[in-house]
Formats: structure tokens, C-alpha cells, sequence
């Protein structure tokens, strides 16, 4: 089939993997260049090297540029991973601090204890810690010789020769130095970060003005930039107010879109920020995520407990419980706990317990913990959510879907095109170059087969409080 044109080249840059697509006018993928940028992983958390990251993109990039006719560019990126680098030479200085990265913990616990509100994980904190190694005195950035950003920031400045140092609203409303109702940086508490205002990138809408690609052949237009999740709402088609979708990632995250307004009162509940920003206008959602989901799953595979997690379906019986809990905190708990310095438990383990059984505990613990997100969101926005679009990696697995659907009690739907991410991206492009492309999305209803048992959450739920306990009585010990 002959492509239909206009091109656009979507970078998909998440936490396992790079990947550039050629997407036709109909959503087709015409090519594909997909890539493992090697990382560093320690007991802090995940990171990579800025400049190798940067040559990766250029590589994959420009290889199908030269192979095709692009009329422009769309980014969609894991959001919070964060960097500081030379404004004259594009030099990453120290490491790419990923969104799960925990060695601003402790800067964390310092800045809340001075009434500094911030949420660990996110990249204004990230900032600072690079920062204090980087530039320990703070005279290069009162010079303007540095800058900071996350990978959408860093991935303009690349592809345009340093010529564009920029953020959309939606990575930005995820860096905890955004301003919900102004749609800028929060000047005071950058102030109180000591972030000189130099070193923030200029704030746009998703479908930005021209930002040309200098540095790939023909300089294609940057058309549309924004956050992962929010990029697969938009491949999802959820854009009306109370629609949701969670993604079953490495995380498990929930989106909400909720209006025209700004979620009112933040709180431990719910994360208030920015679903979409055109031209045409602003949508709000909130956010909560299970921190450890697709994680738990491999965590499994790489014991030998589990196959691969296309063996999900071989292992797990959806009309049997194990007996065993499992607490999802391979990467801390978030909401409504926020404990990051959490980490996972096992109860009711017996040496009867088999790989099935611990299995379906894991498997039950990431139902649980989603089960307790949607509550979490419904009543911090104070809105019962109509719909929820399911999609990811674990969503390819029946037993999970059937023991999911069984426990949140809420109407569920998968996404049929696995492709939300890169999709909802390619959709902001071809708008912006005025191509009429849908934003609906095809979606099968998820049912409950007879039998499913629905996970414990109540088990679960005295399960969490233990860790919980264990967590801060660690924490008083060290």
C-alpha cells in the first residue's frame, strides 16, 4: 500500500526503549527504527548518559529522514526525567535522572520540612541535585551558562542545534515548578529552589509555532511535543470530561481528563496538570499511578518465576486465588501513600506456594493497587468516571484483564490499537499541518468471565499499612 502523505516522524522516548516511526495521513506505521539506549541501574534508580541518549536520537532519527519525505516532527515522552547541560557546548553534565531515579529523596524530605511543597519524582528537585554537583556555587547559572530540562527540552535542543530550548505545558505541568492557572513557571518556588530563571526552558502549547529540525536533513518542523500519557489520552480518544485511561507500563498510570479548570485542590490524592494545550484552547486532568506494575511482572521473569509475561495466561487461573499478598513498591508506593522509599512485600507465603500462586499475588497486588487509584482520583476531582480505556503490556494477558475487571467495578474497554502513544502524538502533527484526523479510537468492552475471583483488597489493603509501618520504622532505624 502506497504511504499517503503527509509524513510525520513520532520520537517515542520511554523508560525501556526508543522508538521513531514514520506515520502516514491514516495512522499507518510506515517504518520503524526501535532502540535500547543502555542504562545505568543501582539501587538509587535508573539513568543514562545524556550525550549517548543524544546520539541515539540523531542516529535512529536521521537514518529514516534520509529514507523518507517528512512533513514534520511529533515527540511524546516519559515526563519528570531530568538533566542540567552547558548552554554552549550541549554538554549533559552528570547523569539523566530518570522519573523513577530516587537520590533526590533525601532533598525531597529536606525541601518539605522547609514547607517546600513537592511530590517525589518530579523534575524540579532532580534540578537542584544535579545542580548542587554540577555548579555547587551557583555562579554558572547566574551567568545563563546552563540549562535544565526533561527529555522533550533536551530532545528540541538537540534536534535543533541548540537553536530552541522549550517545553510544552503538559511536561512542564509535571515538573513541580508549574503554575496551573497562569500556565507558567512558578516563579516563587523556583526562587526558593534557587533555579534561576535563565535556566527554564520557554513554555508552549503541544502544537507549537515553527521550531525547525536543523539538525536532520530537509529541517523538518517540530509540529507537536508532549508527555507519554498524555499523548496515549489522545490515541485513546479520551478528551471529555470524567473519560480516563490507564496505560500498564513499567507503572501503571491513570489519566483523567477533567475540564476546562485546573483540579482545585491538590492534595495526597490526585495530581493535578495539564491533559492537553493547542492553539485552540487547554484541558485539564489528574494523574495517580501504581509505581511498580509491568515491573512486578518482570521482576518475576528475570527470577524464573514466570516464563515471559506472554505466559501469563499458562500460570495464572483468573477463578483462583493464591493466598498470598503482594505490595507493588519495587519502586516505592505513590498515591495516596508516598512512601518512594518503600519497597515490596510478600505475605502469606507458604512452601506450598508455588509459581502460580505467586504469580496471581502479583498480579492481585497491581489490581489492587489500581482499584485504590481510581478511588483515590474519583474523590479528589469529585467526579465518578464514566469510562476507562485500559492499554500496555499486561493488558495483552486475558487472566489479567478478567481479574482486573472483577475487582474495579467500574466499565472498562482496551484499547485495540497498540499504538496509543505513538498515535496520539502522530494525531497533534497531522492536526497541526491541518489534517482532520479523528482523535476516536477503537475500544472492546471488557467483561467479567464467570467465576473470575476479584482480588482481596481488603487483604491487600492490611497488607500496604504493614509495609507502610515497615517503611517508617526503617526510616527512624537509619
Amino acid at each position: 500500500m502506497t504511504p499517503k502523505a503527509p509524513l510525520v516522524l513520532v520520537i517515542d522516548l520511554g523508560t525501556t526503549s526508543l522508538r521513531c516511526s514514520v506515520i502516514d495521513a491514516q495512522g499507518i506505521v510506515c517504518a520503524r527504527r526501535q532502540s535500547v539506549v543502555p542504562e545505568r541501574r543501582n539501587d538509587d534508580g535508573l539513568s543514562w548518559d545524556g550525550g549517548l541518549l543524544a546520539a541515539y536520537v540523531l542516529r535512529d532519527v536521521r537514518a529514516l529522514a534520509d529514507d523518507w519525505v517528512l512533513a514534520g516532527i511529533a515527540i511524546a515522552n516519559q515526563r519528570t526525567t531530568a538533566l542540567v547541560w552547558d548552554a554552549a557546548t550541549g554538554t549533559a553534565l552528570g547523569p539523566v535522572l530518570s522519573w523513577s531515579d530516587g537520590r533526590t529523596r533525601g532533598l525531597d524530605r529536606t525541601l518539605r520540612k522547609r514547607g517546600v511543597a513537592m511530590i517525589p519524582g518530579l523534575a524540579a528537585s532532580k534540578w537542584r541535585w544535579l545542580l548542587d554537583r554540577a555548579d555547587p556555587d551557583g555562579t554558572r547559572a547566574a551567568a545563563g551558562q546552563l540549562r535544565v530540562g526533561t527529555l522533550e527540552t533536551w530532545l528540541i535542543w538537540i534536534l535543533t542545534d541548540g537553536s530552541f530550548h522549550v517545553s510544552d505545558h503538559v511536561n512542564a505541568s509535571h515538573s513541580g515548578l508549574f503554575d496551573l492557572v497562569k500556565l507558567d513557571w512558578n516563579r516563587t518556588l523556583a526562587a526558593e529552589l534557587n533555579l534561576h530563571s535563565s535556566l527554564l526552558p520557554q513554555l508552549v502549547s503541544c502544537m507549537p509555532e515553527v521550531i525547525p529540525a536543523s539538525a536532520i536533513s530537509g529541517a523538518p518542523l517540530i509540529l507537536a511535543v508532549i508527555g507519554d500519557q498524555q499523548a496515549s489520552l489522545v490515541g485513546q480518544g479520551c478528551l471529555a470530561p470524567g473519560t480516563a485511561k490507564i496505560t500498564f507500563g513499567t507503572s501503571a498510570v491513570l489519566n483523567m481528563v477533567t475540564g476546562t479548570a485546573p483540579l482545585a485542590n491538590p492534595s495526597r490524592q490526585a495530581f493535578g496538570n495539564v491533559a492537553l494545550s493547542t492553539p485552540d484552547g487547554v484541558s485539564f486532568g489528574a494523574e495517580a499511578a501504581v509505581m511498580s506494575a509491568g515491573s512486578s511482572v518482570e521482576w518475576l521473569v528475570r527470577l524464573g518465576v514466570l516464563r515471559d509475561v506472554a505466559a501469563l495466561d499458562a500460570v495464572v487461573q483468573p477463578d483462583q486465588r493464591s493466598g498470598a499478598v503482594f505490595v507493588p513498591a519495587l519502586e516505592g508506593l505513590g498515591v495516596p501513600h508516598w512512601q518512594p522509599g518503600a519497597r515490596g512485600s510478600f505475605f502469606g507465603l507458604s512452601g506450598a506456594t508455588g509459581a502460580g500462586g505467586m504469580t496471581r499475588a502479583v498480579l492481585d497486588g497491581i489490581v489492587s493497587a489500581t482499584a485504590e487509584i481510581i478511588d483515590q482520583i474519583e474523590d479528589a476531582t469529585g467526579q465518578r468516571l464514566i469510562e476507562i480505556s485500559v492499554d500496555g503490556g499486561l493488558t495483552r494477558s486475558n487472566a489479567f484483564n478478567a481479574i482486573l475487571a472483577a475487582t474495579v467495578d467500574r466499565p472498562l474497554c482496551r484499547a485495540t490499537d497498540a499504538e496509543a502513544t505513538t498515535r496520539g502524538a502522530a494525531i497533534l502533527a497531522q492536526r497541526a499541518l491541518g489534517i482532520d484526523v479523528p482523535f476516536a479510537s477503537d475500544r472492546t468492552p471488557l467483561d467479567v468471565p464467570p467465576g473470575t475471583m476479584p482480588a482481596d483488597r481488603t487483604g491487600w489493603q492490611d497488607a500496604v499499612a504493614l509495609t507502610v509501618e515497615f517503611t517508617k520504622t526503617r526510616n527512624d532505624r537509619v
